[in-house]
């Protein structure tokens, strides 16, 4: 799906309606369409009509993250499961100090990043943590400006 036109996009997901640009790049032509599909929002973000980022969005259900097979199937949108490469990330060990400090909680699963290569382009995403979203991004495209990753911009913008 990312490198496609919006044409093709709504072909694939339906009729969309305007959303909020999720990388506060509109002054560089950045659009933002919302496809519902069954209990989740997807946002597709196109530059010059090239669909260059996507996040599912949890909207109806369990507030937390994806289950495995829900993953399997939001991957299945840019290219076959089984050829996408998953790492997660692990939580940074607690800093020790002889000082009573305010309990830090954090989420019960780390965030899983993910990446995809064929011949025509490379897509990088990521899960955060618990949360009830799946964002993944296509960096660079043919004669068009590379866009960086800012995972607190994204969680930001989501909600």
């Amino acid at each position: 799906m990312l490198g496609s036109s919006k044409a093709t996009v709504n072909a694939l997901l339906g009729s969309p309606v305007m959303a909020r640009s999720l990388l506060g790049m509109t002054s560089q032509g950045e659009k933002a369409y919302s496809y519902r599909q069954s209990g989740d929002d997807v946002i597709v973000g196109f530059f010059d009509d090239v669909a260059r980022y996507l996040a599912v969005i949890r909207q109806r259900g369990p507030q937390s993250g994806f289950s495995p097979a829900e993953i399997s199937t939001i991957l299945a949108l840019n290219g076959m499961p089984s050829e996408w490469k998953s790492e997660v990330s692990e939580a940074p060990a607690p800093a020790k100090s002889s000082k009573a400090m305010k309990q830090v909680i954090s989420p019960a699963r780390p965030s899983t990043y993910f990446s995809f290569s064929d011949k025509a382009r490379s897509v990088v995403g990521w899960q955060p943590g618990d949360r009830p979203f799946v964002f993944f991004l296509l960096p660079a495209y043919p004669g068009q400006p590379h866009i960086l990753l800012n995972e607190w911009q994204v969680v930001r913008a989501i909600g």
